[in-house]
């Protein structure tokens, strides 16, 4: 049931909570539209990986994927590699080389200069796995991205480009 009370009086001086409007008014438009490309990039992001992570879950999951050509851009890596150029945390990097190393995908061999250090190398299934996925992958991506016409495919990566440089000079040494 609505109340029928007429709304309460705002206190002399006190200002009004500002309402949804005035307050995308305030900010300033720049900085709306860098949000507004920060969730557009994030939300197709998040379409792509799902859609990917579907259309490869018969042969390999997304995860694995990206650990294997990871290795195949350069094998040998060590785990604190592997987990900064995946974005993984260290513990899900252990995890994931525990279960490739288990498929017998990758394995770990001790590096030979470093004895502290151990480095991750594809196994030859593993690299028969990636060369074999390297193609589909490329094909579902290629697909994902057809809305784009090719000219604005070169221009998109051009402007990441051009947004990853700008963000690579701005980390501190």
């Amino acid at each position: 049931m609505k109340s029928t009370a007429p709304p309460r009086a705002q206190a002399a001086g006190t200002p009004a909570a500002p309402t949804r409007s005035r307050q995308a008014r305030d900010v300033d438009p720049a900085a709306s539209i860098g949000v507004s490309l920060w969730v557009r990039l994030l939300e197709s992001h998040n379409l792509m990986l799902g859609e990917l992570r579907r259309r490869l879950a018969d042969d390999c999951t997304l995860a694995r994927f990206d650990l294997l050509a990871n290795l195949e851009r350069e094998d040998g890596q060590t785990p604190a590699a592997l987990s900064r150029r995946m974005l993984v945390t260290a513990g899900n990097l252990t995890g994931l080389v525990d279960r490739a190393e288990r498929d017998g995908v990758a394995e770990r061999r001790p590096d030979p200069s470093d004895r502290r250090l151990s480095r991750v190398w594809l196994t030859e299934k593993g690299r028969q796995l990636v060369q074999s996925l390297l193609p589909t992958h490329a094909e579902h991506v290629s697909q994902l991205l057809s809305s784009l016409d090719a000219g604005e495919r070169r221009e998109l990566r051009r402007l990441l480009g051009k947004l990853r440089d700008s963000l690579h000079s701005r980390k501190q040494p």
